[in-house]
């Protein structure tokens, strides 16, 4: 063999196991991450706060004296966990920081009102919430308010929202509660007309395949139930929960309720309270049982656990990487899920689903990518120190969004008027991580979505200056 011939099976050697391992340093659009950075700072107040059908950024209190939202008010729509990562972004430009105390606000104030915060403020998502971040946005705002009081209320606020997860009275807004006590699932509180009518339109949407008119009605509320309760997860719909969402203890919503707990008792230190809830106990208590129920060890992961049947979902998330986030897993449990970071990892991002076979694709599922789990997992992977892996991810977060927004793929969809012509230069709210392109799956991706913008902002701060120090 000659040395050009050696160094040239050396070469394609090197580049497969790098492919494989999905540690190649993707640069080709890093030239352009400033371009859209500054496209996105410009743009929010435009294509934010005053377009319609996304993310109001107002304060709340200015609409009385109804707690959700018409059709004529649709330019005032809040999404709930969308906040969470909307505010991520806006909380690092100082010119807009405002708008994430006023989008948290919001959420508090739907609290206040109703006693949860709604999958949205339109009379269409008042039926559930989603996974819960309100107190992670208290947390973030106040170590920029610094606001004592403000604190206050967000606390005894916050404290609503918890009993409303964990609540098991009879009077109950929603049956959270699962046949292992202390940990929840996620529900609704639809009535019988919303459940036949969801049932109906994810028939249309290709979800289910047995017609709303071929089937019982007691079996259309069953499934229905299911289906509310999927919706809830913000994740609608995805493999992880066999159409049986219901039946299973979910990795995030307890995350982020162990979360809650943690930051309910930092914020009773902080504010000097007495005779408050052993938060820090609940905490222990709902870490145990999430390391006996929900980590698989054959598969060095935390799953979804079926507690009806008693095993775990046999489909694998990037949810994994929450309880590492939250700070529920031990060094060895972090080292086993980074390991299988490659199941999600492709060369524009993390998956939300391991690949399947299986006769439906869902929104959230393999290879859709969407921006929470880009943030999600970046955080949780440079909490542990797993620093080249986190900037990878967030690199290619940037590549992905950054490649759309200068030649958008595909460059036309079929819109209620016809086909669409996409322009240059827009931020999507969705992507296919194998394809690089956008989205389109179910419905076609929306432009500037908050949290699109949010985690780009975010992303882009962790690799140029969080990064450098």
């Amino acid at each position: 063999m000659n040395k050009k011939t050696f160094f040239l099976l050396l070469s394609i050697s090197f580049s497969l196991g790098c492919f494989a391992k999905n540690t190649c340093k993707y640069n080709e659009y890093e030239k352009n991450w400033k371009d859209v950075e500054t496209y996105i700072h410009q743009n929010w107040h435009t294509s934010i706060i005053d377009s319609s059908k996304v993310l109001w950024l107002g304060k709340m209190g200015i609409i009385p004296p109804k707690p959700y939202m018409t059709v004529s008010d649709e330019h005032k729509l809040i999404y709930y966990w969308d906040s969470y990562f909307t505010n991520k972004g806006l909380l690092l430009i100082d010119s807009l920081s405002q708008y994430a105390q006023n989008s948290t606000d919001d959420l508090l104030w739907m609290v206040d009102t109703l006693g949860f915060v709604p999958n949205s403020n339109m009379n269409w998502g008042m039926n559930r919430s989603q996974p819960p971040f309100l107190a992670m946005m208290v947390n973030d705002v106040y170590q920029k308010n610094k606001d004592k009081k403000w604190l206050e209320h967000s606390y005894k606020t916050l404290k609503k929202e918890y009993h409303f997860w964990t609540d098991t009275s009879a009077n109950a807004i929603e049956n959270h509660t699962t046949s292992i006590s202390g940990l929840q699932r996620f529900y609704h509180h639809a009535t019988t007309n919303d459940l036949i009518k969801l049932y109906s339109e994810c028939f249309h949407r290709g979800l289910l395949k047995v017609h709303p008119d071929s089937i019982d009605l007691k079996q259309k509320l069953e499934i229905a139930a299911h289906l509310a309760s999927e919706a809830a997860t913000g994740m609608d719909f995805n493999p992880r929960f066999e159409n049986r969402c219901a039946d299973f203890i979910p990795v995030e919503l307890n995350s982020n309720l162990y979360q809650y707990e943690m930051l309910l008792s930092k914020m009773v230190d902080e504010l000097g309270f007495k005779n408050e809830p052993d938060w820090k106990l609940m905490a222990q208590q709902r870490k145990e049982l999430m390391n006996k129920y929900l980590w698989n060890e054959k598969r060095g992961m935390y799953m979804d656990y079926d507690f009806v049947n008693k095993r775990l979902s046999p489909v694998a998330s990037v949810v994994c990487f929450y309880p590492l986030l939250a700070g529920i897993a031990t060094k060895a449990q972090v080292a086993r899920t980074v390991k299988n970071l490659a199941l999600f990892e492709y060369e524009f991002g993390v998956a939300v689903c391991e690949k399947t076979q299986q006769s439906i694709h869902y929104q959230w599922d393999y290879p859709a990518g969407w921006p929470p789990m880009y943030l999600q997992t970046v955080e949780a992977l440079d909490k542990y120190g797993y620093k080249k892996d986190a900037r990878r991810v967030a690199g290619k977060y940037l590549n992905i969004v950054t490649k759309n927004y200068l030649v958008p793929i595909p460059a036309t969809f079929s819109g209620k008027k016809g086909i669409v012509t996409r322009a240059p230069h827009k931020v999507y709210e969705k992507y296919n991580v194998v394809t690089g392109g956008i989205n389109d799956l179910e419905y076609n991706a929306r432009e500037f979505l908050g949290w699109s913008a949010g985690v780009y902002v975010w992303c882009f701060d962790y690799i140029m200056n969080k990064q450098k120090k």
